[in-house]
């Protein structure tokens, strides 16, 4: 291996190193995940922008979703001190309509540009990068459900692992090429079976320490790593579309190794809001 294979080993290494650290930190201390999830949202919807309008045609959308951003963050730190101001996942759905009629009023006065094309491309952003993060931290931060985000995160890179060794050794059939061509069948599957194994060995070890008042039901346990697996394999998905669409290897490069934001969060976008409510139906029922 040369010195330059060796050094982007060693970069990607510690880069991986400090997000973790970060996630867990988080995990363990929720009102840290209020700044970080915040920047990252940041961050993904300048990445998102940046993929999207290349043009910069839209600049004005671009500013109004980084407010409803620190809006939504800054309610959350608020929430922290003053639990009769609580924001759960109502009151952020309901921002989100009134960030759709803020941004059909930017429209009414918008000389160019499709209307319906900007809103829409918008509110995606909102509903993909902004809404399941601060849902996640809302989770953490007032549902002490830090312990599940965080066998998430972890059942997220067991599977992209089991994924890429199945893939490796018995990768045959593409899954869909035109989307993400080193993608096969054989790995998915890996990744899945991987996954419902450990979040099985996850439960029955610390099943009431992941979610309190949790239990060991094995099958519950499969299910909800099943959905981690397909769920984080959509989201993955989902980005490689956009990127192919938009031309671009990788989303951003604030992760030195790993790329932008978006790339090395992708999976828990589209995951982790839904995987939070299948534990908690086939969990504590």
């Amino acid at each position: 291996m040369g010195s330059g294979k060796i050094k982007n080993l060693i970069v990607r290494t510690i880069s991986g190193a400090v997000y973790a650290a970060l996630m867990i930190l988080s995990c363990i201390y929720p009102v840290l995940m209020i700044p970080l999830m915040c920047l990252i949202s940041i961050i993904g919807i300048v990445e998102y922008f940046r993929m999207m309008d290349p043009e910069k045609s839209d600049r004005s959308s671009l500013f109004v979703l980084i407010a409803f951003a620190l809006l939504i963050y800054l309610l959350l730190l608020v929430s922290k001190f003053s639990p009769m101001l609580a924001i759960g996942p109502y009151q952020q759905f309901h921002y989100l309509f009134y960030l759709f009629i803020i941004l059909a009023v930017i429209s009414l006065f918008r000389k160019q540009g499709e209307t319906v094309h900007n809103i829409g491309r918008s509110l995606f952003a909102a509903c993909w990068i902004v809404l399941p993060l601060s849902l996640m931290t809302n989770a953490c931060l007032h549902d002490g459900q830090g312990g599940v985000v965080l066998l998430t995160f972890a059942l997220i890179w067991i599977n992209d692992s089991f994924a890429y060794l199945g893939g490796s050794m018995y990768g045959r059939h593409k899954m869909i090429e035109r989307i993400s061509p080193n993608k096969t069948w054989e790995g998915t599957l890996t990744g899945f079976i991987g996954t419902m194994g450990v979040s099985v060995l996850a439960g029955y070890f610390w099943a009431d320490k992941i979610l309190a008042g949790a239990t060991f039901h094995w099958y519950g346990w499969m299910v909800f790593g099943f959905a981690v697996s397909l769920l984080a394999t959509f989201g993955d998905l989902l980005e490689s579309l956009l990127k192919r669409q938009a031309g671009v290897k990788d989303s951003g490069n604030i992760m030195p190794g790993h790329g932008g934001a978006l790339d090395r969060m992708d999976s828990i976008l589209f995951a982790i809001y839904p995987v939070i409510t299948v534990l908690e139906v086939l969990l504590i029922l």
